[in-house]
């Protein structure tokens, strides 16, 4: 199970009770001899070091020395510390009490007779009493810099993943804007040829390509968009590619079962369509030919798309290119263990075959 990073609330909430619960044990142990009021005074002069220590631990000594490696200046002022408490129990704690509990009183009593061997009765320092205070400390000690420790590693994890998930963010944004580098230009150039010759073809293609850049611009930053919208786009882009020539009849496009729920990563198909387009030779009406087909399910989504190669293209530009390196980078990103990628080339078909699991 992977821990998480407390919220400060819930870290003060924690040590809270737990200061709490530890004071109230004390003050139950010390009760069995004396007036309540006593046994606070008893838990609070023993506590209260103990914290000092604890706090000095993780906000100091740990971040200062510890997380930064300097480990001998570390067990060097650790050891301080707890020189420090050993004189504080041993001359420090008694003047307190002794202070606060009058001589004959039933608090001086319990703290003589609970002190072994002999020797003055109250300035004596108690055997008993420091082991177990030492013992507790040194629990406590140990609590605080697992505590503290644990807190500094999950929080640099959470800073790794979120420098990790940013840098994702920014690589696909980047990938994402190199998708149709050139297809704007082309378009308008196409665009340009019709108004020209004033075809009436004009504003029917003009709002195909304003549909496209709507889908590109608006749709496409967005993680996932409807399956639907993704069609639409490549049958514009279709359209716009038509335009090359009207008799362009020898591409087939196969649909089926699209649900209206199945959202998919923006643009993962149109480099693949791009690349049959560019070495398909699509304008060879005898020869060249492009087929795709798309089939939804409920649990898996299959694209596969075939073309003509001419032998042209073996010399001219490498199958694939930058384009499809592109959007293998995007799968594994977006799609990572959920995708299948298969590309088949031949002396005169490629063919790509993508899964992508719902």
């Amino acid at each position: 199970m992977k821990l998480k990073l407390l919220d400060n609330k819930y870290v003060i909430l924690i040590h809270i009770l737990f200061w709490s619960g530890y004071l109230s044990l004390s003050v139950f142990v010390f009760s069995g001899g004396v007036v309540l009021e006593h046994a606070l005074v008893f838990s609070l002069v023993q506590i209260i070091p103990q914290m000092i220590i604890a706090y000095l631990n993780m906000e100091y000594l740990i971040p200062k020395f510890f997380m930064k490696k300097k480990y001998f200046l570390y067990v060097i002022s650790v050891v301080g510390c707890f020189v420090g408490l050993h004189l504080f129990y041993e001359f420090i704690f008694p003047f307190i009490i002794d202070i606060y509990i009058t001589p004959g009183m039933e608090g001086r009593r319990w703290m003589n007779e609970n002190r072994p061997g002999k020797g003055p009765p109250f300035r004596n320092p108690m055997r008993r009493f420091r082991l177990i205070a030492f013992t507790q400390t040194l629990a406590i000690y140990f609590l605080s810099t697992a505590f503290k420790t644990s807190q500094i590693a999950l929080k640099r994890e959470k800073e790794a993943s979120d420098l990790k998930s940013e840098n994702l963010n920014s690589e696909l944004k980047f990938l994402r804007s190199q998708i149709n580098p050139h297809f704007l230009f082309n378009a308008l150039n196409n665009i340009y040829s019709l108004s020209i010759v004033k075809s009436d073809k004009t504003p029917e293609i003009i709002l195909k390509l304003s549909d496209m850049l709507r889908y590109i611009i608006y749709d496409c930053n967005a993680e996932r968009v409807p399956l639907e919208k993704e069609i639409n786009y490549i049958n514009n882009y279709i359209d716009l590619q038509r335009l090359k020539d009207d008799d362009i009849t020898n591409i087939d496009i196969d649909v089926q079962g699209v649900d209206p729920k199945t959202s998919i990563a923006p643009m993962i198909f149109i480099p693949f369509i791009e690349n049959s387009f560019k070495h398909s030779k699509i304008e060879d009406l005898e020869h060249g030919w492009i087929k795709i087909k798309i089939l939804n399910d409920t649990t898996q989504l299959t694209f596969e798309i075939s073309n003509s190669l001419s032998k042209s293209d073996f010399t001219k530009d490498k199958i694939g290119g930058v384009g499809i390196e592109n959007v293998k980078r995007r799968l594994e990103l977006l799609y990572p263990k959920k995708h299948k990628l298969n590309i088949y080339k031949a002396d005169s078909t490629f063919s790509v075959e993508l899964k992508l699991m719902l």
